[in-house]
């Protein structure tokens, strides 16, 4: 490899499992916003719960607090369930040992990041985590990338690897490759979101990123 790769991963559901329902949070949060008089364009899927902060933080942002309540409940109760993802801990090594460089990107919080990250060992094989608390807006909003590329000027490439379509979306907005880990194939279709390639297992990660990497 003549130039730096950077491989950044999506939390939830890439490198660990958890209880938490991305979608019962988006319903939780759309209800207390209707709940509280303010009006919800229509939308052509669903709103999720980035999609619901950005409006209200635009449109109601007196309820920011009460609304991100939401998440933040979730997530605390999620994170004590948490499971190592197959072969995360390995993949990260293997893929430092390559020589590039690892990083989390996530629309949790902090406190939830860290604590699965350091209970199953993570922490050390990653050299960036980027959290809700350090971006301006979620995925599917690129801002997290900006942290990255702040990190690494002169990465040669990064590549995106998630579950969701707001990882897909983020990567698209950002100008990076996607690689979508077990993700809802019908989703990414339904969200615009192409995938550079598509794998059920992190030990097919590595040969999903040599295009892309070498």
């Amino acid at each position: 490899m003549t130039t730096l790769a950077v491989c950044v991963f999506d939390l939830d559901h890439t490198l660990v499992s958890s209880p938490l329902d991305l979608v019962a949070v988006g319903r939780e949060m759309e209800a207390l916003i209707r709940a509280r008089g303010v009006p919800l364009p229509a939308h052509p899927v669903r709103w999720s719960g980035p999609e619901l902060l950005a409006l209200i933080r635009r449109e109601a942002p007196a309820l920011e607090a009460e609304v991100l309540a939401i998440p933040v409940a979730h997530e605390r109760r999620a994170m004590a369930e948490a499971r190592l993802e197959p072969h995360a801990r390995e993949t990260l090594a293997a893929l430092r040992a390559l020589g590039l460089a690892t990083a989390v990107w996530t629309n949790n919080d902090r406190v939830a990041a860290e604590f699965v990250l350091d209970r199953f060992g993570l922490a050390p094989h990653l050299d960036l985590v980027v959290t809700r608390d350090e971006v301006e807006h979620l995925k599917p909003d690129p801002d997290g990338l900006r942290l990255v590329r702040a990190r690494w000027p002169d990465a040669g490439r990064i590549v995106m690897v998630g579950d969701s379509w707001v990882d897909g979306a983020a990567a698209q907005a950002g100008g990076i490759p996607f690689i979508a880990y077990r993700a809802d194939a019908e989703e990414l279709a339904q969200r615009g979101v192409a995938a550079t390639a598509s794998i059920a297992s992190l030990l097919d990660l590595a040969a999903a990123l040599a295009p892309e990497a070498g």
